[in-house]
């Protein structure tokens, strides 16, 4: 039965991702197509932070995107949609499993209030909005829950089979989803806690388990990420440069963290209740765009009554029981509080998101279930939870005839395009016979490397070019300082000839216009008007 329930599930995610839409995010223009081009050409010694700070990213997750929509699917975009929709239907079959496991260590077999505890969690309004995404959120996702899933049976005292062997298979699951991007380290240790407190602190076994998962996590990051880590320690003096840089210290770059502070909490009282501020509508907050979503807050609620309630009126829980709220309620809470401290971005947070609705059923059927008719209140929680939820808008476009398309024009060979501003380093793979282009990037990121290499680096690449210059411009307010910056690096010269870029990675389904203005401009050197001559005469009178 489970081949047909993975299909149901894979369906289902092609078609949520078909129907919303073709990924236009600013992610995807910024660093997606463009880190993973570079890597496939070797751009990385003749471009200079094309796409900013995101230039140094690993580009691994983003090769499989990039080869289908720039080769055999590059002609079939909803074809492509719907493979990248896979990602958001293995999720859902995942959380469904971890549902049901639930259900079974509590000593009961799973019915239609697990699959609607599952389907809680799954439209949550990060893991909706990021199906189909090139962010990568929804994959790293599903490789965390799927380590929490295959190590779910070690929980039972029947069926306790194979535990170190369970434990190296989820570590590398969840190794694998670190490795690919850093931002899901932080539940690594959450499952190892998790883990530990579960099985018992005191007993061998437990450690021995935990030492196996995260030797295989570790073995299985450094496999992933370590290359790329090696080849920046080579060409920059830091392995996650330019994060972290504080730390490292590399000379293309000022010694600070430059890590995106911008959505932690700002007050006492966020940082102790920081879900009950994002379950009514707001941005900026912990995301971007406009969202309400209660399932954070209503989940806290639920550890709070399960943490609260157990003190108060201890439940009759069996060993199982009490083993597998362990598991779910340290995981939840251990990974909150560490993604609240490191990033409080809230897309990094579908893992905790996808289990919101097992914790809520859990903490409900635990205390108040007995009381209410199941049916009932089941009814209410959903119509509580998707009545005020607001699902973000991460810039989807209408599908155009090829995945990715761009008027661009042929440019002489060696000369040199200036992209001012982000998002604009897709472009750069678009250009024809890009490989014989030079990029380089004018960002807030080059201004922040002042005084050290890569602001010196770009000053000096644009300086020495004796070919023609081109630059990319967009008239967006967040790029308001880049023409400034170029012009400060190339004093005397002037834009020209400039014409308007027309993409299909700007225009929104809403019919919303993304482009601002963009635009190519050749920049050419004024010359000096001529002094004009006073003749004597003239001077005398």
């Amino acid at each position: 039965m489970k081949v047909p329930k993975l299909a149901v599930c894979l369906l289902l995610g092609a078609l949520l991702s078909i129907a919303m839409g073709q990924d236009i995010s600013w992610d995807i223009k910024n660093y997606h197509l463009y880190n993973a081009w570079a890597f496939l050409h070797d751009r990385h010694s003749l471009d200079i932070a094309a796409a900013g700070l995101q230039t140094y990213f690993n580009p691994l997750p983003d090769l499989p995107y990039f080869y289908l929509a720039t080769g055999p699917l590059q002609d079939w975009p909803r074809l492509l949609a719907g493979l990248q929709g896979l990602w958001f239907g293995a999720l859902l079959f995942v959380v469904v499993g971890i549902a049901n496991r639930f259900a079974t260590l509590q000593g009961r077999n799973p019915d239609w209030t697990d699959l609607c505890a599952a389907l809680v969690g799954v439209t949550g309004t990060m893991a909706v909005s990021q199906a189909g995404s090139t962010s990568n959120e929804v994959p790293l996702a599903m490789l965390v829950l799927l380590g929490l899933y295959l190590l779910m049976p070690a929980l039972s005292t029947e069926q306790f089979t194979k535990p170190l062997r369970r434990a190296t298979f989820a570590g590398m699951a969840c190794g694998l989803a670190a490795g690919l991007k850093p931002t899901a380290i932080v539940y690594v240790p959450a499952t190892a806690i998790a883990l530990l407190l579960a099985l018992g602190i005191r007993r061998r076994s437990s450690w021995q388990a935990v030492a196996c998962y995260g030797s295989s996590a570790l073995v299985v990051f450094l496999a992933v990420y370590g290359p790329w880590g090696w080849h920046l320690y080579h060409a920059t003096g830091n392995p996650i440069f330019p994060l972290f840089n504080h730390w490292f210290e590399s000379p293309l770059t000022a010694p600070s963290s430059l890590t995106d502070h911008r959505f932690r909490p700002r007050s006492v009282l966020q940082w102790l209740f920081y879900p009950f501020y994002w379950a009514t509508r707001q941005h900026n907050l912990v995301t971007e765009v406009y969202f309400a979503d209660p399932r954070y807050a209503m989940a806290m609620l639920a550890l709070l009554m399960l943490a609260f309630g157990k003190w108060l009126r201890p439940p009759a829980w069996t060993a199982d029981q009490g083993r597998a709220t362990r598991f779910l309620v340290t995981f939840v809470v251990v990974g909150y509080v560490t993604w609240l401290l490191l990033f409080s971005i809230l897309r990094y947070a579908i893992p905790l998101e996808a289990l919101t609705g097992v914790v809520v059923f859990h903490a409900i059927r635990t205390w108040a279930a007995p009381r209410l008719p199941s049916k009932r209140w089941v009814a209410v929680l959903l119509v509580l939870i998707l009545g005020a939820s607001i699902y973000p808008n991460w810039w989807r476009g209408s599908y155009r005839e090829h995945v990715i398309e761009a008027d661009l024009p042929r440019l002489p060979p060696q000369s040199l395009v200036v992209l001012a501003g982000t998002p604009d380093a897709y472009l750069a793979t678009l250009f024809p016979d890009a490989q014989t282009l030079k990029f380089v990037g004018i960002t807030w990121f080059t201004r922040a490397s002042q005084d050290h290499g890569i602001y010196e680096q770009t000053a000096r690449r644009l300086k020495e070019q004796a070919g023609p210059i081109y630059v990319v411009l967009r008239d967006d307010t967040a790029n308001e300082n880049e023409m400034p910056l170029l012009n400060e690096m190339l004093e005397g010269h002037s834009t020209t000839d400039c014409m308007q870029i027309r993409s299909s990675m700007e225009s929104g389904r809403n019919k919303k216009d993304y482009a601002l203005g963009l635009r190519l401009c050749r920049l050419v050197r004024e010359t000096p008007a001529p002094q004009r001559v006073q003749s004597p005469a003239a001077a005398q009178g």
